[in-house]
């Protein structure tokens, strides 16, 4: 079902639609919210300049954990691959 969530993301409403659970949802916003805090904290940088390296940050640490999963299951079939099977 599709509801209206409201969150709160670095002093800015923004209403949501979505079927995710809300509480999830704050949470995001909750973990964007602290990047940029973060971030504006750090240097002098314009509140969509914050955004903008935040997302970035946020790209980063997803696209490396993607890579880690594909190098683990790339891992895992290679050493499959190698080890015979034990018949005892």
């Amino acid at each position: 079902m599709i509801n209206n969530v409201t969150v709160d993301i670095a002093g800015n409403s923004y209403t949501l639609r979505t079927d995710e659970d809300p509480e999830y949802l704050k949470q995001l916003a909750n973990f964007v919210t602290v990047k940029i805090l973060e971030i504006k904290r750090d240097t002098n940088a314009s509140s969509l300049d914050c955004a903008t390296m935040a997302a970035l940050d946020i790209a980063d640490r997803y696209h490396k954990e993607q890579q880690k999963k594909k190098s683990s299951s790339r891992k895992k079939a290679a050493t499959e691959e190698q080890e015979p099977p034990t018949l005892i």
